[in-house]
C-alpha cells in the first residue's frame, strides 16, 4: 500500500521500504529537540522532510526558518543569519533582526550548509554550541530557543576529512543522520509519483482523465532522473501543459533523444532483457524519435527498409 505523509505531501508519496523507515525515523526524530543533518542529491526532498520534522514537533505551531547557504555573498548571508544593528555597514539604516532570532521557539533550517565559508562556519559553531550570539556591530549576547535542522547535497563527511569543512561543527549537527535515497534507487516509487504528479497537475490545469501510455510508463520508470523527484514532477506538470491527447506518450515528456535511449538500456540491464527484446524496444524507440519515418529510421538502425520490415514483422511492431 503506497504511503504518504500525513501532511499529504505528494513528493513524500512512496512504497519503498527504505523511504518508509526514513518518515518512521523522522517522526521519532520530531519530538526530540535534537540536530538533524539531512543529506541526499538536489530534488530528492531534503527540504521537504526538514518542514516534516518541524511540523511534528512540539515546535510545530511556531515559526519554520530556512536559511539558504548556496548562491549567496557570505556578508549577505551573515547579516540574514545573525541580523545587524542600524550602521553596521553602508545601507544599514536601521536594525535588522536575524533568521537566528526569527526561529526563536520554532526552528532553522539550514539548507545546503556546506556552501557556509569557513568564517561563518566557526561562527555557526558558537550558536550551535550556545544558542547565543551578537547582532553585526551590537555587544548584546542575544539568546534563542530554537531547533536546528541541516541539509547537505554535498559528501559533508568526506568534506570534515579533507579539512573543507569544520570537523567540530559536523559532529554537531550530525546528531541523527537521515539520507534520503536517490529516486533511481527506489525505482518502485516512480510509477507512484508520476501518477500523483499527473492527476495533481491535471487538476490544477482543467485537464481531467489523463494517462500514460504503457510504454511512456516504462520510459519514466527506467529514466535515471537525475534531478530526482523534482525533475520528475516538472517533466509531467510540462506533458499535461503540452499534450494533446488523453494518454501521454513518450514523445509528449520533454526528455532528448539521449535521454530515451539511455532508459532502454537501463531497463535492458535491470530487466536482464534478451538481446530480441533489446532490439525490439531500440526499433521502437527509433521510429518514435523518427515519427515513424521508415527510411530515416533504417539508417539510423544501419539496416536496410526491407531488413526494417522483416524486424517489425518479427517482434510486431506497426
Amino acid at each position: 500500500m503506497p504511503a504518504v505523509d500525513g501532511n499529504n505531501a505528494l513528493a513524500l508519496i512512496h512504497s519503498d521500504p527504505e523511504m518508509k523507515r526514513i518518515l518512521d525515523l523522522a517522526a521519532k526524530v520530531a519530538a526530540s529537540d535534537a540536530n538533524v543533518l539531512i543529506t541526499g542529491e538536489s530534488g530528492t526532498g531534503k527540504s521537504l522532510l526538514a518542514q516534516t520534522i518541524h511540523r511534528r514537533s512540539p515546535r510545530a505551531a511556531a515559526p519554520f526558518v530556512t536559511v539558504s547557504c548556496a548562491n549567496i555573498s557570505e556578508e549577505l548571508l551573515e547579516s540574514d543569519l545573525f541580523g545587524h544593528e542600524k550602521g553596521a555597514f553602508t545601507g544599514a539604516e536601521s536594525r535588522r533582526i536575524g533568521k537566528f532570532e526569527q526561529a526563536h521557539g520554532g526552528t532553522l533550517f539550514l539548507d545546503e550548509v556546506s556552501e557556509l565559508s569557513p568564517r561563518l562556519q566557526g561562527k555557526l559553531l558558537r550558536v550551535v554550541q550556545e544558542r547565543s550570539f551578537e547582532r553585526l556591530s551590537g555587544d548584546q549576547t542575544i539568546r534563542v530557543d530554537m531547533r536546528l535542522l541541516a541539509s547537505s547535497g554535498a559528501d559533508l563527511e568526506k568534506a570534515a576529512r579533507e579539512e573543507r569543512f569544520r570537523k567540530d561543527l559536523y559532529y554537531r549537527l550530525n546528531v541523527i543522520a537521515i539520507r534520503i535515497p536517490a529516486l533511481r534507487e527506489r525505482p518502485d516509487d516512480i510509477l507512484l509519483l508520476a501518477e500523483a504528479f499527473l492527476q495533481e497537475a491535471a487538476a490544477r490545469h482543467g485537464r481531467r482523465n489523463l494517462g500514460f501510455k504503457a510504454d511512456t510508463r516504462e520510459l519514466l520508470r527506467y529514466h535515471p532522473w537525475p534531478g530526482n523527484v523534482r525533475e520528475l514532477k516538472n517533466v509531467v506538470e510540462r506533458a499535461v501543459i503540452s499534450a494533446e491527447g488523453s494518454e501521454l506518450g513518450p514523445e509528449d515528456l520533454p526528455l532528448s533523444t539521449s535521454d530515451r535511449t539511455e532508459a532502454v538500456l537501463r531497463a535492458a540491464t535491470v530487466e536482464m532483457l534478451t538481446l530480441d527484446r533489446l532490439e525490439a524496444s531500440y526499433i521502437r524507440e527509433v521510429l518514435r524519435v523518427t515519427r515513424g519515418n521508415k527510411t530515416e529510421a533504417a539508417r539510423i538502425l544501419g539496416i536496410n527498409r526491407k531488413t526494417l520490415l522483416e524486424k517489425r514483422k518479427r517482434y510486431g511492431i506497426p
